[in-house]
């Protein structure tokens, strides 16, 4: 067996916004080279635009991406496999798994020693069937054609149940908040608060800018017996769930458009949300006022309404606002909108889908840490 990893890191944006999710992403991919390293698997590839961020000590492979090509996730990927003649692989998405740790880790590299023993022979191991960030698969061979054909790396768990030859097991369910990852400047507000990251990662979510997202305030929501937590967008249901057990908490839940990317309707233009006509007959002022008097605290993943009103924002407007800073934003509906939730009777966390699903197991499991201690 030789038990290979590939962890790929995009290039970021050039905003600042943007450039702080990229240093968190890589920060968690130098935790994650320590990780695997202590698992024992010594082939490990880093993909990327530029790999000068990487410190030279490492003894990984750099793989930068080739220049002036237009990036194809399964094609890219493919061929890394080849290349390095990796068999089995473990696959990593750029900051996928800031809260895998050893014993998750561990848990990944034997369950691949054992396939076609105590396990199957043909395995895929994920943290999401349907979206999936990470994955890890034996037998690579005949997953290629698969993985060669995949535009992104959320389809490629469901793929490859679907092709009928491989056993899929989202290991998530082991420890639900390692389902997070790193998308968003609110993800690393969530995980700033996480007692247990890893160092590179911890130093890297001290950025004074991140006490702009209320999470310690909504928090505070979560820990008090009666109030009231609104869930906005594409809430997972097994997150809800979770918090309903772990915090006397009542919940005002709008869950709408879940997999809209995964089944194109955002492509096609097929996204509505219940939002849309209250927005339209309040104003985003008044959409704010009339949710402060239902809830004490909001999450909002707010890339449905985005997709619902036909709104394509850069990714430096949606990381602006998330961070709450309208003046950086250059759409000036998203500016208003966003100024409307900074300033929001309640605490109101913008984000993407993490924010109510990765990031709500997040908050729950942080929850339960704080009641342990």
């Amino acid at each position: 067996m030789s038990l290979g990893a590939v962890l790929m890191v995009g290039h970021g944006g050039q905003s600042a916004q943007e450039q702080l999710v990229l240093q968190a992403q890589r920060a968690a991919t130098l935790d994650l080279i320590d990780l695997l390293q202590g698992q024992g698997v010594e082939r490990i590839i880093v993909a990327a635009p530029s790999t000068e961020w990487l410190p030279s000590t490492l003894n990984i492979i750099r793989a930068e991406d080739p220049p002036g090509e237009r990036f194809h996730f399964g094609a890219r990927l493919a061929g890394l496999v080849e290349d390095y003649g990796l068999e089995p692989l473990i696959y990593f998405g750029g900051g996928s798994a800031p809260l895998v740790d050893a014993a998750m880790s561990g848990v990944i590299v034997d369950l691949l020693a054992k396939s076609g023993r105590s396990v199957p022979s043909h395995i895929v191991l994920t943290n999401n069937l349907h979206s999936s960030d990470w994955a890890a698969i034996s037998h690579l061979r005949e997953a290629l054609p698969l993985i060669r054909g995949a535009e992104r790396d959320n389809s490629l768990a469901w793929e490859l149940r679907e092709s009928g030859t491989y056993e899929v097991r989202v290991l998530a369910g082991l420890r639900p908040a390692s389902s997070m990852d790193i998308d968003t400047p609110s993800d690393l507000a969530i995980l700033a608060q996480h007692p247990s990251l890893l160092p590179t990662l911890r130093t890297a979510l001290t950025d004074p800018r991140l006490d702009l997202i209320p999470v310690r305030q909504v928090m505070e929501v979560i820990r008090t017996d009666g109030k009231t937590l609104a869930l906005i967008g594409r809430v997972s249901p097994i997150a809800w769930q979770a918090l309903n057990k772990q915090a006397r908490v009542w919940t005002r839940v709008i869950a709408e458009e879940r997999g809209m990317v995964a089944s194109e309707r955002i492509q096609r233009g097929e996204v509505r949300s219940m939002l849309v006509p209250w927005i339209n007959g309040r104003g985003v002022q008044g959409f704010f006022a009339d949710l402060s008097q239902m809830a004490d605290a909001v999450l909002f993943d707010s890339r449905v309404l985005f997709a619902a009103l036909g709104m394509n924002p850069s990714a430096a407007d949606r990381y602006a606002s998330d961070l709450l800073r309208p003046d950086l934003i250059e759409d000036p509906w998203l500016r208003d909108f966003t100024e409307a939730a900074r300033t929001a009777p309640i605490p109101v966390v913008l984000g993407g889908h993490s924010v109510v699903a990765g990031g709500l197991h997040t908050l729950v499991e942080i929850l339960s840490l704080n009641q342990a201690g």
